[in-house]
């Protein structure tokens, strides 16, 4: 006869794990078949059920229980909606540098948000996923989804206002990062369009729209290989607030 207390557990960890997979801007791209995340959900179920040795309060009614499920599925989603909020540092600030460098018409279609994005924010999107493996930022993820049970025991989310404020918070969190991300480059570009307009009335015969054009790609490009270092570990510091970030909500839950 089955244990209806490891049941209900195994229940309430498969729907946190769901809502964490689907919303999730790394693990759960919308172009991961369908079939690839149900086994990343059912394998991350298993991993955390294993650790785990949680007790469920044992519901009234099904109803009651149903609820409990939709709870832990929010905050999964939650989770999975943080981390998408700072990938979007990435894509901001990439529509922020084509801007500058005269790029806002080339864009490339995303899959992840069904959108067409900027090209600069692509490369840099697909490189913060890269670096997100490299550090191991995964098996941090993985820890916190196990560690997640003593933040938030099973069948006691509680979807308050607090977290409402934590998400304007980081959303404005997020916006600012992608402004710093992105200001060397918009500083450059400034001090180029103060250069050619001066280039202007120093010399009236210059096609000023060419040359501007020409110089801000050029000199973008030039500063975006020169700024590569620098940039990737500001990368890095992103997916530690990230981590950090994704904890400090999972305690408001």
């Amino acid at each position: 006869m089955p244990d209806i207390g490891q049941m209900m557990l195994f229940s309430l960890i498969f729907m946190r794990m769901s809502g964490f997979i689907l919303l999730n801007p790394i693990l759960g791209r919308r172009n991961t078949p369908n079939v690839v995340k149900g086994g990343m959900i059912m394998v991350f179920t298993l991993l955390v059920y294993s650790f785990s040795a949680a007790q469920v309060p044992e519901p009234v009614n099904s109803i009651e229980f149903a609820v409990l499920m939709i709870k832990e599925f929010i905050m999964g989603y939650t989770i999975g909606f943080v981390m998408d909020l700072f990938l979007m540092v990435i894509t901001f600030a990439g529509h922020i540098i084509d801007f500058q460098m005269g790029l806002s018409m080339a864009t490339i279609y995303d899959p992840q948000s069904n959108t067409q994005i900027a090209i600069t924010g692509s490369l840099w999107n697909a490189y913060f996923m890269l670096l997100f493996f490299a550090v191991d930022g995964h098996l941090a993820l993985i820890k916190l989804l196990i560690k997640s049970a003593e933040t938030v025991p099973y069948g006691q989310v509680v979807i308050g206002t607090k977290v409402a404020w934590a998400m304007i918070e980081v959303f404005i969190q997020c916006i600012i990062m992608a402004i710093k991300f992105s200001l060397p480059i918009v500083a450059i570009e400034f001090i180029t369009e103060i250069a050619v307009g001066i280039l202007m009335k120093m010399i009236p015969q210059i096609n000023v729209f060419v040359v501007n054009i020409q110089a801000k790609l050029v000199i973008g490009l030039l500063m975006l290989i020169f700024l590569f270092s620098p940039m990737s570990d500001y990368l890095g510091d992103v997916i530690n607030q990230m981590l950090l970030t994704v904890q400090s909500v999972m305690r408001l839950l």
